[in-house]
């Protein structure tokens, strides 16, 4: 109780600071179950139990029907923590810490609605009408956005819940009204089981493309960059998975579909969940608590892989050291099982930390010219010795853009990895 009340007061002074110079980094998270997240709150490292230096508004939409989370609807913002009657976290835990460390001279702020056992097809789509079958889970596309999104919804489109504290409209006119600037930097979204059972997932890539040009039209941001979790291989039936012999090819369609949006887009990533531990025997869908850390570790490192590659064409590689630790060298990445396709120079990336066995759903996918892929492993070296890692791999070299304390993307992504690294050496001697 004294350490949250320690971390509210902190949050508060942050609140009333005058603001500050660079805009505020907004970052959206969104998706299904494993995006809510069932890591379990007490058992987090100390440093990750409340974080009052990241500005978190939290939604499940299962607050609708007084469900586990109706206490943990933000109506402001507040300090990055679980929430809920468990106190449950997911990858934003871990994502917003490595945003902080990649971005010091940056607020970092970040809005998560999350639904368990929601498609693109029935939920998330724009200008849906409410489901029938589960109206909590109704027109999930304008409970994220609020007022941007474009949709009319009249007759029986009628918005379901159109009173709903929390959107995204919401939280960036609390932004405006104290004077931030801010810039919206990106969407993660882990999301895709619930079609993977159904023949949905047969048109998930046209869904999921749908949906990306839909959010980057509304928010105004062409090229917002994007990130997919990738479905888990735990799903197969042949590891002990959830769905149903005879489907395999449905789960197939959507992990491929996946890393086929991120191939085609260059400012679109995916990261590998297949090594994720699952959270119990009996449930496959979800990752337990270490693995959720994992995952938001891995969604941060994606994303700052497509921040260096955007301006990689314009910087030279002037020397080795400068180059690795502005994403330089080019090197291609190894390990990474797939889903029926290869995640290449579109700047697609199997995340750090080992892609895990194939299984029954590996089909060869493989990261390429991208060089999307941090050598996690030297950057733990480096953080043992309090070095620079120099295993961290990159596109052709570092940015000519200036992003924090001078440096340019590929720099920041090269702290943020050896931060990530410095948190995991923590977790494993049992610091936290």
């Amino acid at each position: 109780m004294k350490r949250s009340c320690i971390a509210l007061a902190a949050f508060v002074l942050s609140l009333s600071a005058p603001a500050i110079a660079q805009p505020v980094k907004v970052f959206v998270l969104a998706g299904q179950s494993n995006m809510v997240g069932y890591g379990v709150g007490r058992q987090l490292p100390v440093e990750l139990q409340s974080q009052p230096d990241i500005w978190y508004d939290h939604y499940n939409p299962d607050a609708r029907e007084g469900g586990a989370y109706a206490e943990a609807t933000s109506a402001d913002w507040g300090p990055l923590e679980p929430k809920g009657e468990a106190r449950r976290y997911g990858p934003e835990i871990t994502f917003g810490r490595a945003m902080a460390a990649a971005y010091p001279e940056h607020r970092i702020a970040i809005v998560k609605m999350a639904q368990g056992g929601t498609n693109l097809v029935d939920h998330w789509g724009r200008g849906l009408a409410p489901d029938p079958e589960v109206l909590y889970k109704s027109q999930l596309y304008h409970a994220l956005l609020g007022k941007l999104d474009s949709a009319t919804y009249e007759g029986d489109r009628a918005l379901r819940y159109p009173e709903e504290v929390t959107r995204l409209d919401g939280a960036l006119a609390r932004l405006e009204s104290e004077g931030q600037p801010y810039e919206i930097a990106a969407l993660v979204w882990m999301q895709g089981e619930n079609e993977a059972g159904w023949s949905a997932a047969f048109t998930y890539g046209d869904t999921l493309r749908g949906f990306i040009r839909a959010i980057r039209e509304d928010l105004g941001v062409p090229g917002l960059p994007v990130v997919l979790g990738r479905v888990s291989d735990n799903l197969y039936p042949a590891n002990g998975g959830p769905i149903a012999a005879g489907k395999e090819a449905n789960i197939d369609a959507v992990r491929a579909a996946q890393v086929t949006v991120a191939e085609e887009d260059p400012r679109v990533a995916w990261v590998d969940t297949d090594d994720l531990a699952v959270r119990a025997p009996d449930d496959a869908y979800h990752f337990d608590s270490a693995s959720y850390q994992l995952l938001g570790e891995r969604f941060a490192e994606a994303y700052l892989a497509l921040v260096r590659e955007e301006g990689s064409s314009s910087a030279s590689s002037a020397s080795s050291a400068g180059s690795a630790a502005a994403g330089g060298g080019g090197a291609t990445g190894e390990g990474a099982t797939g889903g029926g396709a290869t995640a290449g120079s579109s700047g697609s990336t199997a995340a750090a930390g080992g892609a895990g066995g194939a299984g029954e759903g590996g089909r060869g996918a493989t990261t390429g010219s991208s060089g999307s892929t941090a050598a996690t492993g030297s950057a733990e070296a480096a953080a043992s010795s309090g070095g620079v890692a120099p295993g961290i791999t990159g596109g052709s070299g570092g940015c000519g853009c200036r992003t924090t304390a001078g440096q340019g993307p590929g720099a920041a992504a090269a702290l943020a990895l050896v931060a990530l690294a410095r948190l995991r050496l923590r977790r494993s001697r049992g610091q936290g």
